[in-house]
């Protein structure tokens, strides 16, 4: 099966402000989320540890991690856009593909705020999602089926090409770790991705979830 890298953006304005952003709010990288894509990018190129993880899960991936990435695709939001940007130049990749079904959570009206009440209902969804519920909704948002499919699809898409090689999402943490559980049938990782972090996962693109995905490393 195809294996996909998976990297979350580098910190963006948004982190440093714990405003929820979907489509609404959409700030630039920090100095330190663009110091960050370097690192990545470094690592990349020298096809060292990419998982930051145990040793275990390194040796485990020492094949994935010999493959040159050879195509990027990213969330059209700009700290996404931007990390992509910088790995595509040192990489010498062409531009990323800009997927739609990549952004981050579909907050819904909680797009855009920062104050506490917002990440009350923020968090109170996403324990929801965890406890079983997954018809818990963020208001005028998405609810975790939704989530799920639209993560399905891009990462079918980004596997659909013959040629083969290995795709590199760029993308958000959020948004995957949520999906994971029904993406995998398996538990969700229990960590954020940070920021400048990658994962690698692998997709069967003939399946269906659950099962359709394999999550084959996870930053601790």
């Amino acid at each position: 099966m195809p294996v996909v890298l998976w990297a979350r953006h580098g910190e963006n304005v948004a982190n440093l402000s714990a405003t929820l952003s979907h489509r609404v709010y959409d700030g630039d990288l920090t100095e330190a989320g663009r110091e960050q894509a370097e690192r990545l990018a470094e690592r990349l190129v020298r096809g060292g540890d990419l998982t930051e993880a145990g040793r275990e899960q390194a040796e485990r991936l020492a094949e994935v991690l010999g493959t040159r990435v050879t195509r990027l695709a990213c969330s059209p939001l700009r700290r996404a856009g931007q990390t992509a940007a910088i790995l595509a130049a040192r990489l010498g990749l062409p531009p990323a593909a800009v997927l739609d079904d990549l952004r981050e959570l579909n907050v819904g009206a909680l797009d855009g705020r920062s104050d506490a009440e917002a990440w009350r209902t923020y968090r109170g969804v996403l324990a929801a999602w965890r406890s079983g519920r997954p018809e818990a909704r963020f208001p005028g948002g998405e609810d975790h089926g939704e989530l799920t499919a639209r993560l399905w699809r891009a990462l079918a898409a980004v596997t659909a090409d013959p040629a083969g090689g290995r795709p590199l999402i760029v993308a958000h943490g959020a948004s995957l770790r949520a999906a994971l559980p029904r993406l995998t049938g398996g538990p969700e990782p229990g960590t954020d991705l940070p920021t400048g972090a990658i994962a690698a996962l692998d997709v069967d693109p003939g399946g269906t979830p659950p099962g359709s995905v394999r999550l084959l490393s996870w930053p601790s």
